[in-house]
Order: C-alpha cells, then structure tokens, then sequence
C-alpha cells in the first residue's frame, strides 16, 4: 500500500496501492483481519505525483515539506509519503511545476517533476 486517507465520520477510506504488489481482495482481507468490516466500492487508477523528491527521511521532514509547499498561493492540497512521490492538487493557472521545486529546495529538499 502507498497510502491511505482515512475519514472516521462517513466510515470511508481512500487506499492507493501499487497494483503489481497488491489486489483488491488482498487489501480487504487485510482490513478485515484489523477487526473492520471492508466493502470495495470502486477502483480507479492511482494519481501520478506531482513531484519526485529526494531527502523525505521521516515524518518531520514530510511536514516541513507540506508546510513549505501549502505556503504557495494556488496549492489547495499536499500529501507527502514517506518514499520520494509528493501528490499536490493545486490551481494551475496560478502555479507552475517549477515553482513547487523552487519551494521543495527552499525547504532543503531536491524535487523533480515526473
């Protein structure tokens, strides 16, 4: 699994899996096994990241990259693993590729654009 959003309230959770690893059915024993009851509602393709980024060593370097990112007027969104993807859903008529690797190397980290 890469990633999972989870929100309590509805009782959903969003999962991003690399799908030559894992299955559908694979995930869902998987929670079961947790004690939580897992229906599969749709399957979608994974989002490309945005940026590639080399340096995300633990949790606190992934907030201070988040955190470096959200300051850019036009990113509505950031989500960072712990590996080198960084996902950002941002305005594109207001910020450019260049400019989240411009942030991401403010905040001492090395990015690419995939």
């Amino acid at each position: 699994m890469k990633r999972a959003e989870v929100q309590l309230e509805p009782g959903q959770a969003r999962v991003i899996y690399d799908e030559a690893r894992q299955t559908p059915d694979a995930l869902i024993a998987a929670i079961d096994r947790l004690g939580v009851k897992a229906v599969f509602l749709s399957v979608t393709t994974a989002p490309q990241p945005t940026l590639y980024v080399e340096g995300i060593s633990d949790r606190a370097a992934a907030r201070r990259l988040e955190r470096a990112l959200k300051t850019l007027k036009g990113v509505k969104a950031v989500t960072v693993d712990l590996g080198r993807e960084v996902f950002v859903e941002y305005d594109a008529e207001t910020i450019r590729p260049g400019d989240l690797v411009a942030a991401a190397a403010a905040a001492g980290f090395r990015a690419r654009v995939p």
